[in-house]
């Protein structure tokens, strides 16, 4: 444990001299030929001048809205207000960007000086040409007095932390009433952006996550709910210099910058520059607001060990951000004031003070970016810059800022180029295009070839995606698409999983690295993954191998139309090529695009027929069956008597549950679903317990620190869950399976050395030793005649690990008729 954080508290300014002053590390290196930029953005006719009002829907006044007791604005009062600043002020611009999971609007407002078409047009050409030819931007008068730099407020992503809302609509006020000088010169050079409530529904309910159950804070690569699509969109779109996400509550205020680890893919030398020297400013607007809760801030990379509070995964809207080349804070206002037994009038002060330290955030934010203006534009292209070249990470100094040292050296090296192989090489085409977009969507440029062609000794064919990390985001497409980095000998503490995430490997497309190589091939810009799936041409019978959950998704559309489906021993399926068999899969490819093969010739296999879930656990289970196709039922130990009917065929077990402490009914209604042969899916150390106290299958489950998480090595056996699944596996707390009793099988296994990526200890009884060559996933029948399938690694995790769910699939059709 480095002892590192004990930085003396300089002044802002002081602090901001001496990193600004870094120049030798940020100037541009020596011109290089970068590659010819592709068409990329919607057309400039698109482009509307500002204001850009509109009417919003006003909702019914809702007296149950979890904001009115803390003495913040309900929700039902923000379109009312906006439209009211709207009618005010030409300065404001609101629009509905969305819908949240619950069906609230979500509102994104802009804050600028009034602008023709023209004017709005050249903006939009500015801030192209900063990603697109950085360099020369760096060298653009016209640019760099004329650009409306941008500053992105996110507020209120955990529903209850309220005030970043508050505070927010506080500053847009300001903003659009202020006649000064000062404020009229401050919006004729800068944009600021809000999303004024980004979780609405939590904001109502009182609840951190969204309707969905989902922290909205853990999406931003997955992007699985609505409202993080939006703020991805607004991230990307926007560009900002600044990115603001305003949290509660921390004692004394937390600001980023953060602690180690760091995402390896960030250019952290021209952010660490401002993110520290804005933290200090923020931190002394604080102490100026005059309350005892606010004289001093935590920052934590000045004040706290690593792993504490880090940046690593990027996951979170500051991490994501600055693989975008924004200055990212997360902001935790200090005083809670949802505590019962707090009196109203004390709740209302601490929800004043929050709103308060959101505001400073704000605004000393928006004047860093005014009296760094050169600096903090030139720095966002470099980013850019550097990725077109092809440049290394920079090798920072110890010192570089005040408190930099070896602990924060995080690092990685950028391969050439990837390739997502389209046709026979592609282990699942729905897969790849899913990948693909996620790429896109986030920011990523990918391009497909137009013609077959080999790199480094493979063969691609037409089609196929490739990805030149000569590009202006490459940290952000690197992040996602290389294995990650094992950080279990750096820190010993995180602040939250996953440590390490790898959608290349994670989300099952075959994803290829060409470390020294550029396809030597025409490339074209696409801006959409596509899946075409191919139907073998004839009347012979049509095999699926599962590989992918669109191919669970069809198996279960075709059983829910009365389609004859037969499970092979391997665990693929086969469709008899009726005619109408063959027009219902016709349309199914068209649909979902998945990959019908000719089926072996006298094959035999299992009739399926539709399978009915029940599952005790999470959303994520929820969410993740749905993926799947299955019909699903959520169960609880206290309702089993009533919802686990004779209709139900495999039981999911992802949560605890103490078969002991059963109530007789409920005890009842799970002994007939067993005895009737139902079967049993357990996911972790929940799933073993359960299997063991019902007496299914004897083994003895072990589980791995809490902390644990990443991607695993494993090797498969290649039965009718792990045929065809990849050589790498999630894992969110590993669990291995051990004293394994008659009839139990070993589907899966942990290589002999565990961990690719991510954090988790090598020795002790949890460590990586004890796991390597011991069973990952394993399966069996029990003497009463239930098929049971036992995960140790996580199939469900936050919706993250789509290469994983169709091994799921593939264990509820065999549990369900072996």
């Amino acid at each position: 444990m480095s002892v590192r954080r004990l930085v003396p508290r300089l002044a802002a300014t002081a602090v901001a001299s001496a990193v600004l002053s870094t120049a030798a590390l940020t100037a541009p290196a020596a011109a290089s030929a970068l590659p010819t930029v592709p068409p990329a953005a919607p057309d400039l006719s698109d482009i509307r001048g500002y204001p850009q009002q509109n009417v919003l829907r006003v909702w019914p006044d809702n007296p149950a809205d979890a904001s009115i007791p803390i003495g913040v604005i309900p929700y039902d009062d923000i379109a009312p207000k906006l439209n009211a600043l709207q009618a005010a002020s030409r300065r404001v611009s609101a629009r509905v960007a969305g819908r949240s999971a619950g069906g609230y609007d979500l509102y994104a407002v802009t804050v600028t000086a009034p602008e023709s078409r023209a004017e709005a047009r050249q903006q939009e050409l500015w801030k192209r040409r900063i990603e697109d030819e950085p360099s020369r931007a760096q060298r653009d008068r016209a640019l760099l007095a004329g650009y409306k730099t941008p500053l992105f407020v996110n507020a209120n992503i955990h529903g209850n932390e309220w005030e970043g809302t508050d505070a927010a609509l506080r500053v847009i006020e300001q903003l659009a009433t202020d006649t000064s000088a000062e404020t009229t010169r401050l919006l004729e050079r800068n944009r600021l952006v809000f999303n004024i409530t980004s979780n609405p529904d939590g904001r109502v309910a009182g609840t951190r996550p969204n309707a969905a159950g989902y922290d909205l804070n853990r999406d931003l690569t997955i992007v699985s709910q609505p409202e993080t699509n939006l703020i991805r969109e607004l991230i990307v779109d926007t560009k900002p210099i600044i990115t603001l996400d305003l949290h509660g509550y921390v004692n004394p205020t937390l600001l980023h910058p953060s602690t180690p680890p760091h995402n390896v893919n960030n250019e952290y030398d021209l952010y660490i520059k401002h993110g520290l020297p804005n933290a200090l400013a923020i931190e002394q607007g604080l102490r100026e607001l005059g309350y005892a809760e606010t004289q001093r801030a935590r920052i934590p990379f000045r004040d706290d060990e690593p792993g504490v509070w880090d940046d690593f995964p990027p996951i979170y809207v500051p991490s994501f951000a600055m693989l975008q080349s924004s200055i990212p804070y997360t902001i935790e206002a200090p005083l809670n004031p949802r505590g019962s037994d707090l009196t109203p009038a004390e709740r209302v002060r601490r929800s004043g003070i929050n709103t308060d330290v959101h505001e400073v955030a704000i605004r000393t934010s928006l004047r860093y970016i005014q009296e760094h203006r050169a600096q903090v534009l030139h720095d966002q292209a470099e980013v850019y810059r550097r990725g077109w070249a092809g440049e290394p990470l920079r090798e920072l100094p110890d010192g570089y800022v005040p408190g930099w040292g070896p602990e924060d050296d995080y690092r990685t090296t950028f391969p050439r180029a990837y390739v997502i192989p389209g046709g026979a090489g592609q282990r699942s085409e729905p897969a790849a295009a899913r990948l693909v977009d996620l790429l896109i969507g986030s920011g990523g440029r990918v391009w497909r070839a137009k013609k077959s062609f080999t790199a480094e000794g493979r063969r691609y064919e037409a089609g196929s995606y490739v990805i030149d990390l000569h590009q202006p985001k490459r940290g952000l497409v690197n992040s996602l698409l290389e294995p990650g980095a094992d950080i279990t000998d750096r820190v010993d503490d995180l602040y939250a999983g996953p440590a390490a995430w790898s959608q290349g490997l994670t989300w099952g497309a075959t994803v290829d690295t060409l470390w020294d190589e550029l396809p030597d091939v025409r490339l074209e810009r696409t801006y959409d993954g596509v899946a075409e799936g191919y139907l073998p041409p004839g009347n012979g019978d049509l095999r699926l191998d599962l590989r992918d959950a669109a191919d669970l998704l069809v198996v279960n559309s075709l059983l829910g139309k009365g389609v004859a489906v037969h499970r092979l021993v391997d665990g693929s399926v086969v469709v008899p090529g009726t005619p109408g068999n063959r027009r219902l899969a016709s349309a199914e490819v068209q649909a979902h695009g998945v990959t019908f093969e000719r089926a072996p010739k006298h094959w035999r296999g299992i009739r399926l027929d539709e399978v009915v879930v029940g599952y005790l656990g999470t959303v994520e289970e929820r969410d993740t069956l749905a993926e799947l196709g299955f019909p699903a039922r959520a169960l609880t130990a206290s309702t089993l008597g009533t919802t686990l009917t004779a209709d139900v065929d495999v039981l999911v077990v992802a949560g605890s549950v103490n078969l002991a402490n059963l109530t007789p009914e409920n005890r009842a209604a799970l002994d007939a679903f067993l005895a009737r042969g139902g079967g049993v899916v357990g996911v972790g150390t929940p799933g073993a317990g359960f299997s063991n106290a019902a007496g299914l299958l004897t083994v003895t489950a072990t589980a791995g620190p809490s902390l644990a998480s990443g991607v695993a090595n494993v090797v498969n056996a290649g039965g009718p869950v792990s045929s065809g699944a990849a050589e790498h596996s999630f894992i969110s707390q590993p669990v291995w399976f051990t004293g394994l009793g008659a009839g139990v099988t070993v589907e899966q296994s942990y290589a002999a050395d565990p961990l690719l990526s991510g954090w988790w200890a090598t020795e002790g009884a949890g460590g990586q030793s004890a796991a390597a060559d011991r069973a990952s996933i394993v399966r069996g029948v029990s003497a009463g005649g239930n098929g049971v399938v036992l995960f140790g690694t996580d199939p469900t995790f936050r919706l993250h690990p789509k290469g994983l769910q169709a091994q799921l699939g593939r264990a509820l059709l065999w549990a369900a008729r072996r």
